[in-house]
């Protein structure tokens, strides 16, 4: 078997539905893949390399693509049994050590199944955090208080200032840095697929697979105006810095070391009440761009957090999740929880004929979608005609036409790393952000109004700049 890509592209092991489906057919027999592991597939792959160069190369890729959390490396090497391979294998460890970790908060992989039960009838997922709910209805109160019940309807909240007792561990832009955590598996399996189905497949993948990341409740420190972010994630290094204030925009930059991919664009985050709901919509523009010129846009469905003064805490995500190719004329349109009861229904115990989670849709001629740049609300046209059939959960796996290709439990993240010299503009020497992650609530507030009388005072003075200077912007 010739191995050259999996070699140069060590990330496709993260994903054994993968190996198995398009690696190893001609190596094993039909039993044989449903019990080899990823471990044996490594140790076939390295005796299979045929002189020590090759070898070392190899052990050096998977040493620098931080491989070590989500494969038994030991084991691979202790099956040669071989002086001279060990002591190669202590050499290259020496000269190339596992970066230190830092920033990476893996508890949150795990909200989704700890925090939340997904019943049958209930539109959405039913949360069950007392410490997040509480935080919530503080916050409500809060607002009622200094707003007004009329005001807080229908108004926009991320560009009001909060309290800090609400906010999460994190920034905005370190929250979008999570939800990237599949970037370099997905979007390389992408990368070295030739068949343009198969290729928005694996880019459908990554857009799902980073659905169940996001469901925190309590809101992120907003960034300020210049406030930068950068982190490397497996083998893509990602770079953000925050834009615009009103609304609230990020640009951002991330590149695979091999330049199998980019993806780059803005995002616009806003968050609006309701009666008894909050409904969050990411705007902007997301492109994903691999090397040999294929180009897509991602557009991510809306989240609608219900019961916020009374009933049943729900989360969920609502209306439609778009994947454009453009250079083929493709595009994929989801449909978030097709089988939806309604809030008041649920009352009553009706049940859905799908659980909230669950998703349906398929993949069609892009003229077939009316796509709105407002919401997260696109239409299909009637008569629409899918060539691939899409189903699933966003908490658990996507098949297309019954092929499971996402599953929950098939891969562990990739963690974040530093990416070399971390500039002075990053959130992450934020002092409000620095106390308020030793739980020290009351100096975090302090150096949060400081930040914000800071950002006062510099847009002031953008104004008054640009009264002065209207000739010369018109020019």
């Amino acid at each position: 078997m010739d191995f050259s890509i999996i070699i140069q592209n060590p990330l496709i092991f993260m994903n054994e539905t993968f190996l198995k489906k398009h690696a190893l057919n001609e190596e094993f027999s039909e039993y044989e893949l449903k019990i080899i592991s990823q471990n044996d597939i490594i140790y076939k792959i390295i005796i299979s390399l045929k002189t020590e160069e090759l070898q070392i190369s190899f052990i050096e890729k998977f040493n620098n693509s931080f491989f070590l959390e989500n494969i038994n490396y030991k084991l691979i090497i202790e099956k040669f049994n071989k002086n001279e391979f060990d002591k190669l294998n202590e050499n290259i460890l020496q000269s190339h050590p596992p970066l230190q970790k830092k920033y990476f908060f893996r508890e949150y992989e795990r909200i989704v199944f700890d925090d939340y039960e997904i019943l049958d009838n209930k539109n959405g997922l039913l949360n069950h955090n007392e410490t997040e709910k509480e935080k919530i209805y503080r916050t409500v109160k809060w607002l009622i208080k200094k707003l007004g019940t009329n005001l807080i309807q229908g108004r926009s909240i991320l560009n009001i200032s909060f309290p800090v007792f609400l906010f999460d561990k994190r920034t905005m832009q370190q929250v979008f840095e999570y939800e990237q955590s599949t970037s370099p598996i997905y979007l390389t399996l992408a990368a070295l697929s030739k068949n343009n189905f198969e290729r928005l497949k694996w880019v459908i993948c990554f857009g799902i697979s980073q659905l169940y990341l996001s469901t925190i409740q309590v809101k992120p420190f907003n960034p300020i105006i210049g406030e930068t972010s950068q982190v490397r994630i497996g083998t893509m290094r990602l770079y953000i810095e925050h834009t615009v204030n009103h609304p609230i925009t990020s640009n951002f930059y991330g590149i695979e070391d091999n330049n199998l991919f980019k993806i780059y664009g803005f995002t616009i985050v806003d968050a609006v009440t309701g009666a008894n709901n909050v409904l969050a919509q990411r705007l902007g523009k997301f492109f994903i761009e691999f090397n040999d010129g294929q180009k897509f846009q991602f557009k991510i469905p809306a989240t609608l957090l219900q019961g916020t003064i009374m009933g049943d805490r729900l989360w969920n995500y609502v209306h439609n999740m778009l994947i454009i190719d453009y250079n083929n004329n493709l595009c994929a349109h989801i449909q978030f929880n097709p089988d939806e009861i309604g809030y008041f229904k649920s009352f009553f115990k009706h049940k859905q004929k799908t659980l909230p989670d669950t998703f349906r849709g398929g993949i069609y001629n892009l003229s077939d979608v009316t796509i709105s740049e407002k919401d997260c609300i696109h239409h299909l046209k009637k008569n629409a005609t899918s060539f691939v059939k899409i189903e699933g959960r966003w908490t658990s796996h996507i098949e297309f036409d019954g092929d499971e290709y996402w599953n929950v439990d098939d891969y562990k993240l990739l963690g974040k790393y530093d990416d070399g010299f971390i500039l002075p503009s990053d959130g992450r020497y934020r002092e409000d952000l620095k106390f308020f992650i030793k739980d020290d609530e009351e100096n975090s507030q302090k150096e949060k109004e400081k930040l914000e009388e800071l950002q006062r005072k510099d847009r002031k003075l953008r104004k008054e700049w640009i009264e002065k200077n209207k000739n010369l912007i018109n020019v």
